[in-house]
């Protein structure tokens, strides 16, 4: 397994089931539609699982997918975002209004459910708990702070682009209390 270092987005192989990296915000809800599509065609019981951002979901190839999936009967499609209220130049709803999120993914079809994306148990349940109709896909819109957690770095934009310096990442572990 590769390890990534100084990355702001992984690459494939720094992370067990990590086979993608799209480069390009919003291309991932495509591929990963695109793989849950051939596990259909090919008889498998894959599917494909999707992070992405709040600001990614401003692209418009996420909406054609998001449109697409639920017409394929994509049961085996997972989309998680991660709904931090930020993207690259600013906050998401200053940018484009994506509020109500939930009800966007639910609008194109997809059972879509929320929750505190830094609460694990809550995200574990919303993956396993049955949805209304398993042959839709499911989004899952994790509510997120920027950096939570770390005094200098949380909600604060400015870390979209930079990667902290190591006495930095000391200081953050201590304040996460995993030093």
């Amino acid at each position: 397994m590769k390890k990534a270092a100084n990355c702001e987005q992984p690459s494939p192989g720094c992370a067990p089931g990590v086979e993608w990296a799209t480069g390009s915000l919003g291309h991932g809800l495509g591929v990963g539609l695109g793989v849950a599509l051939s596990a259909r065609i090919l008889e498998k019981s894959f599917g494909a699982f999707v992070v992405m951002s709040d600001g990614e979901c401003q692209e418009g190839s996420v909406w054609e997918a998001a449109m697409l999936a639920p017409r394929q009967k994509l049961g085996n499609l997972t989309a998680l975002v991660d709904f931090n209220k930020w993207q690259a130049t600013g906050r998401s709803c200053e940018v484009m209004e994506m509020e109500p999120m939930k009800a966007k993914w639910e609008a194109f079809g997809w059972n879509a459910r929320e929750v505190d994306g830094h609460n694990l148990a809550q995200i574990i349940d919303a993956l396993h708990t049955p949805v209304p109709d398993p042959e839709r896909p499911l989004a899952i819109i994790a509510h997120t702070v920027k950096g939570k957690g770390v005094s200098f770095i949380e909600d604060d934009n400015n870390w979209h682009y930079r990667s902290p310096s190591v006495e930095e990442v000391a200081k953050a572990k201590i304040e996460l209390q995993i030093a």
